[in-house]
């Protein structure tokens, strides 16, 4: 997978690099007429519109998974009834809590995926319907400005994994917890020895 994806997304976009030009305002742009649409409408699929979706999918396909391998548990036989049933309803809680909390997250990140990168695929659209309109130097001012937003907005989904996580994962919040404990008492720790050593080289 390390190698095949990368040649993958090398080989859907090498066509980028073959084909763009730098213009007259220094950037590196696609060049006019077919293949600028073409461009334009590509980066609408691949880049905004197909990790929506496949996030979606995905996601879906996970929880059915999950769901199906829980409901195909099988009990050991031979066991005395009252402990194994006793077992069951733990582990059914276990798994159940665990299944929940895959669930919402999964669910989040499909939200935050779609809030992001939905607007991202209309921004694009629109300026590829707009390029040969004819703009007021203040609309284009504005466009600039909410492009330049819904640019940086794109960018959400990658930084949120972290609080997703804190969010639907008892787990993720136990260790985070027990590592901020962990720095804290290192810190009182320092702290002490410094007082210490500071005391000693005071009585002396």
């Amino acid at each position: 997978m390390i190698f095949v994806i990368p040649l993958f997304w090398f080989v859907l976009f090498v066509h980028r690099i073959i084909l763009y030009r730098i213009d007259n305002n220094g950037e590196c742009n696609p060049p006019s007429g077919i293949y600028s649409y073409y461009d334009n409408y590509f980066q609408v699929i691949f880049s905004s519109l197909t990790p929506a979706i496949s996030m979606s999918i995905l996601a879906c396909l996970l929880m059915k998974s999950v769901r199906d391998v829980v409901q195909r548990r099988i009990v050991p036989q031979n066991i005395d009834l009252s402990s194994v049933n006793q077992q069951r309803q733990k582990q059914k809680s276990i798994i159940h809590q665990m299944d929940s909390q895959l669930t919402i997250m999964l669910i989040l990140e499909s939200i935050i995926v779609m809030i992001t990168y939905f607007p991202y695929a209309a921004q694009l659209t629109y300026s590829n319907i707009t390029a040969n309109w004819p703009k007021s130097s203040l609309q284009k001012a504005y466009e600039s400005v909410c492009i330049e937003i819904i640019h940086l907005f794109s960018y959400i989904f990658f930084a949120t994994s972290f609080y997703v996580s804190l969010l639907s994962n008892v787990g993720f919040r136990r260790k985070i917890k027990r590592l901020f404990q962990r720095q804290r008492r290192n810190q009182n720790d320092t702290h002490a020895m410094s007082l210490r050593s500071t005391m000693t080289y005071r009585d002396r």
